[in-house]
């Protein structure tokens, strides 16, 4: 079934105009703002607040001069784990700004939510997980609407050829 569009003046045909990625960049973008937020919660608060609380714990318990280096060391993969959460929320918004245009199609943006999706289950990031998984899902379901567009327009420009 071809699409065809009247044009203002309805004297001509005009292919369909591509096919919008809003619903995958808002997904995407929100996606990439929660990571952000994570990332800078764990980074500036969490990080702190667990130094102090496992070193109150430790000096409690008296047990401060042999678990020096295992609170440092929590600590430390704490903030590791916020950093790459804001790498992954950074490259997530540049993606979603620069990546999905109307109409276009990347494998790129398809392997970065698969790692993504990946990344969040086996953090355990339920939300990551969610919006990263929920916009993988509709960015191939309008790659395919994509594909069966750009078919169509192939055969509108045959037909009208002049």
């Amino acid at each position: 079934m071809e699409r065809t569009d009247m044009n203002p003046q309805g004297n001509t045909m005009q292919p369909p105009a591509p096919l919008a990625r809003k619903a995958e960049r808002v997904l995407m973008t929100i996606a990439a703002a929660y990571n952000v937020i994570m990332a800078s919660i764990t980074l500036f608060m969490f990080t702190s607040w667990f130094k102090g609380q496992a070193y109150d714990l430790l000096e409690h318990n008296g047990l401060l001069k042999t678990d020096y280096s295992a609170v440092d060391n929590a600590s430390t993969v704490v903030g590791i784990y916020a950093l790459l959460v804001l790498i992954i929320g950074i490259v997530s918004f540049i993606m979603s700004m620069r990546c999905l245009a109307p109409g276009t199609t990347s494998r790129w943006v398809i392997i970065w939510l698969a790692i993504v999706v990946v990344f969040s289950l086996g953090t355990m990031d339920l939300i990551g997980l969610a919006l990263y998984s929920i916009t993988l899902v509709i960015y191939l379901a309008r790659n395919k609407a994509i594909a069966a567009q750009q078919d169509v327009i192939r055969t509108w420009a045959r037909t009208h050829q002049g």
